[in-house]
């Protein structure tokens, strides 16, 4: 994240929350609402981990 935000000019806020039925529950309310929408660009099979994360390396993938 610190990478993208020095390099990308975007700014990227991240943290840890814990698993509890409310917050499972934010989560389902902005997904409903459309205000969180997953961007999957591309997926890999678990044999092939190494070229995903080699994907994500050189800077492919989409979102953040």
């Amino acid at each position: 994240m610190m990478w993208t935000s020095i390099i990308g000019g975007k700014k990227i806020k991240g943290g840890v929350s814990k698993e509890t039925v409310e917050n499972l529950n934010f989560l389902i309310e902005l997904f409903e609402s459309g205000k969180l929408k997953p961007i999957i660009d591309r997926s890999f099979p678990l044999e092939k981990i190494a070229e995903a994360f080699h994907y994500v390396e050189q800077g492919h993938k989409k979102g953040m």
